[in-house]
């Protein structure tokens, strides 16, 4: 019986495909940078690691974002009878939905951009303070 492969394995045959892909231009030349910034665009603070921007720009970032009860559920509803019926309930339920969380996500969006101002402002006087200098490591 073979053993299971390391993650290294699996992470080297990985890069390794990828290595082959490009080479062969099977994967355009920019792929990587512009899975990159979309990435760095959508992810949560924690998962971009050090993108170099700083907090300003995780405040940026998070006064982009805010919640919108009206997404539409997509998807075909199918054929025949049963699709027709489908598509009805939904385009009953999905106003009623909108309508009775509408004055949760206000409230939530005026939670967020008054989180989003709080944490400009602070962003902002921490940059305004001269550096501190490090204490010296005690003795």
């Amino acid at each position: 019986m073979a053993a299971d492969p390391s993650y290294e394995d699996i992470v080297e045959r990985s890069r390794a495909a990828a290595a082959a892909k490009r080479a062969s231009g099977e994967v355009p030349l920019g792929t990587n940078e512009a899975l990159d910034r979309l990435f760095l665009e959508v992810a949560p603070p924690g998962a971009r690691g050090g993108s170099g921007g700083g907090l300003g720009e995780v405040v940026e970032m998070l006064g982009r974002y805010r919640f919108d009860p009206s997404v539409l559920v997509g998807g075909d509803a199918g054929p025949g009878v049963r699709g027709k019926v489908v598509g009805a309930v939904k385009r009953v339920l999905q106003p009623l939905t909108t309508w009775q969380l509408r004055h949760l996500t206000d409230q939530l969006n005026a939670y967020h951009q008054a989180e989003t101002e709080l944490l400009r402002s602070l962003v902002e006087q921490r940059q305004q303070q001269p550096p501190r200098p490090l204490a010296p490591p005690e003795p």
